[in-house]
C-alpha cells in the first residue's frame, strides 16, 4: 500500500486531492485545538487551589467532596434504574446497510439523554448546589450491554445477551462518589435547603393546575403529553425559578451554588481525583499534538509530490 500512495497522490483529480487535502487540514487544525485545549485545561487543574465550601469565594473555584442527592424526589439511571446525581445514556440498533453492492453493518443511535438535575457537593464543611448544565462530564460508573428490545428489562448489566441487536450505553455519578468541580461559585439566601425542594414540589403543583400553559411552555414535541423527557425539564426550570426568586430575597441562611462560568471558562465535573483527571487531559492532548504532527508532515509531502 505504502507504494501506492504516490500513484494516489499524483494520479487523483485536482477536485479530488484539493477537497481531500482541505479536509485534512481542518482536521489538523481541530486537533492542535484539542492538544492545547487540553494542557490548558491540565494546567488549570493544577495550579487552581482547592477552596472549602465554607469559605469558598464568590467567583470561579475549585471544589473538592462527595456527591449526594438533594432532598426531593430521587434521580434514577433510566436504563439500570440505579440511584444516581446524574446520568447519560444512549440506545442503538444494528442495522444492515447496502453500499456500493456490498452488505455492511453498523450501529444506528435511536436515543441519547442526560440528566439536568441539580445535585450537591459536600465536603465536610458545608454543601453546595451543582447545576451540571453545560458541564464537561467524566463520570466514574460506565455499562454497556446489548438486548433484544429498545428498552431493556430488569436485566442486570452483564447477563443479558451479548448477540442482541440493541446496545445499550449508560455512564452515571452515584451518591457517595468523590467529585471533584471547577466553576462559578456564588451563594444565595435561602429559609433552608428543604424549603428550596418544598418551594420547588410547591412551584410544580402550581404549573400541573395549569395544564394548558404547562402544555404552551414545554411540550415540545406537540403531542399533548409531558413525557419524561420533558418533565425533566420542567424540574429543571421550577428549581430554577425558585433559586432565582431566592436570590433576590434578602433575608435567610446562605445556599451556595456552583455553575457553567459567564465567561469562556471551562467548567468541569469529574468523579476521580484532580491529579487523575490532569493526567488524562494531558494524555489526551499530547495524543492529539503528535496526531496534528503526522498531519503535517504527511499533508506537506503529499503537497510537494503532487507540485513536483
Amino acid at each position: 500500500m505504502g507504494s501506492q500512495l504516490p500513484d494516489i497522490v499524483t494520479g487523483a483529480s485536482p477536485v479530488q486531492f484539493w477537497g481531500v487535502t482541505t479536509v485534512l487540514i481542518l482536521v489538523s487544525l481541530w486537533l492542535f485545538y484539542r492538544g492545547f485545549r487540553g494542557l490548558r485545561r491540565a494546567r488549570l487543574i493544577e495550579d487552581i487551589p482547592t477552596a472549602r465550601i465554607r469559605s469558598a469565594p464568590q467567583g470561579y473555584v475549585e471544589l473538592e467532596g462527595e456527591a449526594v442527592m438533594l432532598p426531593g424526589e430521587p434521580v434514577y439511571a433510566p436504563l439500570s434504574g440505579r440511584p444516581c446525581v446524574w446520568y447519560e445514556y444512549r440506545i442503538e440498533h444494528r442495522e444492515t446497510v447496502f453500499e456500493k453492492g456490498r452488505r455492511r453493518q453498523r450501529w444506528v443511535s435511536l436515543e441519547h439523554d442526560t440528566s439536568d438535575a441539580l445535585f450537591g457537593l459536600e465536603d465536610g464543611t458545608g454543601r453546595c448546589v451543582v447545576d451540571p448544565d453545560g458541564a464537561e462530564m467524566h463520570p466514574l460508573h460506565v455499562l454497556n450491554w446489548r438486548g433484544h428490545e429498545r428498552y431493556p428489562r430488569n436485566t442486570p448489566p452483564g447477563h443479558s445477551d451479548f448477540l442482541g441487536p440493541y446496545r445499550y450505553v449508560e455512564s452515571f455519578i452515584e451518591p457517595g462518589d468523590f467529585l471533584y468541580a471547577l466553576g462559578w461559585f456564588h451563594s444565595l439566601k435561602e429559609s433552608a435547603e428543604r424549603g428550596l425542594a418544598e418551594e420547588t414540589r410547591a412551584l410544580l403543583g402550581r404549573w400541573k393546575a395549569d395544564r394548558q400553559t404547562l402544555l404552551q411552555r414545554f411540550d415540545l414535541n406537540g403531542d399533548g403529553q409531558i413525557d419524561m423527557k420533558e418533565w425533566q425539564i420542567v424540574r429543571k426550570q421550577a428549581a430554577r425559578e425558585v433559586l432565582q426568586t431566592r436570590m433576590r430575597e434578602p433575608a435567610g441562611e446562605t445556599v451556595h451554588l456552583l455553575s457553567k462560568p459567564r465567561d469562556r471558562r471551562p467548567f468541569i465535573l469529574a468523579a476521580s481525583r484532580q491529579s487523575e483527571l490532569a493526567s488524562r487531559y494531558r494524555q489526551g492532548a499530547v495524543g492529539a499534538l503528535a496526531l496534528f504532527l503526522f498531519g503535517c508532515i504527511a499533508l506537506t509531502w503529499a503537497v510537494q509530490l503532487r507540485l513536483s
